[in-house]
């Protein structure tokens, strides 16, 4: 899979607070609500198995100046992973 795409290492569902920074290799895991089973984020991971790419479907909007399903990319610097504060538009056709 590389980064995005089909996660050739397979989707990981999970009930956690918070999705992992880094998990299997070129895997994606999805975060469910237990109670409504209603799907609240998608974490997309590299070959090397960091956060590439996070899909949001619902979180708290105070200011309401947030859009729904959005992305938001990862940038890794000295092995140190931060996701973009910037929402943006879900990219359907290389994370699925």
């Amino acid at each position: 899979m590389g980064a995005g795409g089909n996660p050739s290492g397979g989707v990981h569902i999970t009930y956690a607070r918070n999705l992992k920074i880094t998990d299997k290799p070129n895997s994606r895991s999805d975060r469910y609500d237990k109670d409504s089973m209603t799907l609240i984020q998608s974490r997309w991971y590299d070959e090397k198995g960091r956060a590439v790419r996070n899909r949001d479907y619902v979180h708290q909007n105070a200011h309401a100046n947030h859009f729904f399903p959005h992305d938001h990319n990862w940038n890794w610097t000295d092995d140190k992973g931060l996701r973009g504060k910037e929402p943006l538009l879900p990219d359907y056709e290389n994370y699925k």
